[in-house]
């Protein structure tokens, strides 16, 4: 995190140039731009000019990442065979659900902390194309954009504890990631064994 608190970023923001605020959403936008807002509740900043580039910073951070995967297939890939043992089957049925998935992939994967810049990069490697990457990015970033415009411009004072919510929510999903996976595998591994039981005791 660039700012160890709220008020040091809202102090930053307040005697920053658009351009300066606008680079600093697209590396940290959240803690930015809920201090963007709050300044331009005390009359630094323009509300609208505040939320149309935090906006913006989002998605074309969400765009630098999938640019990296795209026109970094192979590295990408092969970088995340070795890192987590991926082979290509498996980077083959990646691909296939987050075609089939994209939405709701695309949706856990900016909202747990761990794996967003991954999920981001393999998106671009694995070659969704580029329309609909944007549209859901642009689905699941307005309604976060909203809210942390309105939480800085109408609830300044009480950002910092909202913002830990927030990150604790992040990891909650990858909690529940985490868990709903092993329960699928736990589920194929004893549903095969109690197959083969019934088959070899027929």
């Amino acid at each position: 995190m660039i700012f160890s608190t709220f008020q040091k970023a809202v102090s930053y923001v307040e005697v920053s140039s658009y351009l300066i605020i606008f680079i600093l959403m697209i590396i940290e936008g959240p803690i930015v731009t809920s201090a963007a807002a709050f300044a331009a509740s005390l009359g630094y900043l323009n509300i609208f000019i505040v939320f149309i580039l935090s906006l913006l910073g989002d998605l074309i951070g969400d765009l630098l990442h999938y640019g990296i995967g795209y026109f970094g297939r192979l590295t990408v890939i092969e970088r995340y065979d070795y890192k987590f043992g991926l082979k290509k089957q498996t980077i083959k049925k990646l691909e296939t659900n987050l075609k089939k998935h994209l939405g709701k992939t695309l949706f856990a994967v900016k909202f747990t902390p761990i794996v967003t810049n991954v999920g981001l990069i393999l998106t671009g490697a694995l070659r969704i194309p580029l329309n609909r990457f944007l549209f859901y990015s642009f689905i699941i970033t307005l309604p976060r954009t909203l809210f942390f415009t309105g939480l800085g411009f109408y609830f300044g004072w009480a950002v910092s504890t909202v913002l830990n919510y927030f990150k604790l929510g992040e990891y909650s999903i990858l909690f529940a990631i985490i868990v709903s996976l092993l329960a699928y595998f736990i589920y194929k591994f004893a549903s095969k064994k109690i197959a083969s039981y019934a088959k070899n005791n027929a």
